[in-house]
C-alpha cells in the first residue's frame, strides 16, 4: 500500500486563514502553487510507521523547506545532493530549489515551509543561505525546544504569532548554522524550466532529444542535468508522472476502464503502461 507523504497535502500553519483545510496539491504536483501566498507557512510533525512506504517526486516551491530529523534516517536529494539524514541533521532547500525525501520507517521529523513573503531580511536567500545539510551541533536542541512548543500551540496561531514563528526560528538558526554562499543556481533554475514543462506535458510524446532541442542544450548536458537532479532516467520519471495522473484519473472516473485512462495519461500501449505501472 503507497500512503501519501503527509506534508504534499500540506495544510497552512493557520487553518482559520487558509479558506480550505487542505491544499490542492498531490505527491504528483511538482510546483506547489499554494506555498506561493505571502502568509503561507507550514508546519508539520511527521512519524512513519512501518506499514508506510513512501514515493515522492522532485518538487519546488516560493518557500523555504527545513526538515528537523528527530529520530531515524531519511534519504534527501536537494539539488543535486543527496545524502542520508540522521537525527539531530537539519536540511534546508531554499525557494525554487527542487528536493524530495524518502523517509524509513521509525522517522520522526518536523517539516517547516516558510513563504518568500517573511524572508525580505534575508533577501530570499539568494546571494547568502544555509547549507542544504547541516550536521549535529549544540544549537539542535534549543531549536528542537523551540518548535516542540510552537507546534504545542499552533492551532490557536494568528497573524502576529505566524510572523513571530518564522522570525524566531530564522533567528535561532542563524545563531549556530552560518549561512554560505549559493552555488549552481544556474544549473538550479535550467532544471526547473524543464520540470515545469514537462509537469504540463507529460501525457504527451516527451524524448530527450524533444526536449534539447525545446530548451537548446545538449542531449548529454540534459540527460546529465536531469540524472543530477533527480537521481533517475527522464523516462523513468515520465512515467511515474502518468502513473501517478492515472490513480488520480481512476479516483474520479472510477467507471473508465484502465486502457482508456492509461492511453489519456501518455502510454502508447498496454504493454508499455503494465510495465510501467
Amino acid at each position: 500500500q503507497i500512503t501519501q507523504q503527509r506534508h504534499l497535502s500540506k495544510m497552512p500553519f493557520l487553518l482559520l486563514y487558509s479558506g480550505k483545510s487542505k491544499m490542492n496539491s498531490s505527491m504528483y504536483e511538482f510546483y506547489e502553487k499554494g506555498a506561493d501566498a505571502a502568509d503561507y507557512i507550514y508546519f508539520q510533525k511527521n512519524c512513519i510507521t512501518e506499514d508506510e512506504l513512501h514515493c515522492m517526486l522532485p518538487h519546488f516551491h516560493d518557500s523555504v523547506e527545513f526538515v528537523f530529523m528527530l529520530e531515524g534516517e531519511c534519504r534527501i536529494r536537494i539539488n543535486t545532493e543527496e545524502r542520508t539524514v540522521r537525527a539531530g541533521e537539519i536540511t534546508f532547500a531554499r525557494c525554487f530549489e527542487p528536493h524530495y525525501y524518502n523517509p524509513e520507517p521509525g522517522a520522526t521529523y518536523y517539516v517547516v515551509l516558510i513563504s518568500s513573503g517573511y524572508l525580505n531580511d534575508y533577501n530570499d536567500f539568494r546571494r547568502e543561505a544555509f547549507p542544504s545539510f547541516m550536521q549535529v551541533n549544540e544549537g539542535f536542541q534549543k531549536i528542537r525546544e523551540f518548535l516542540d512548543f510552537s507546534y504545542s500551540v499552533r492551532a490557536a496561531a494568528n497573524g502576529s504569532l505566524k510572523k513571530g514563528f518564522a522570525d524566531m526560528l530564522l533567528g535561532l538558526m542563524r545563531l549556530w548554522y552560518p549561512l554560505e554562499p549559493v552555488r549552481n543556481a544556474k544549473a538550479t533554475q535550467a532544471f526547473i524550466e524543464v520540470l515545469k514543462y514537462i509537469n504540463e506535458n507529460f501525457s504527451k510524446p516527451i524524448s530527450l532529444e524533444s526536449l534539447a532541442d525545446r530548451f537548446g542544450y545538449t542531449k548529454t548536458y540534459l540527460s546529465e542535468l536531469f540524472n543530477g537532479f533527480t537521481g533517475m532516467r527522464l523516462r523513468e520519471y515520465i512515467n511515474r508522472c502518468r502513473i501517478g495522473e492515472y490513480y488520480r484519473l481512476r479516483r474520479e472516473q472510477p467507471g473508465v476502464p484502465a486502457c482508456k485512462i492509461a492511453e489519456q495519461v501518455g502510454f502508447c500501449s498496454p504493454n508499455t503502461f503494465y510495465r510501467a505501472l
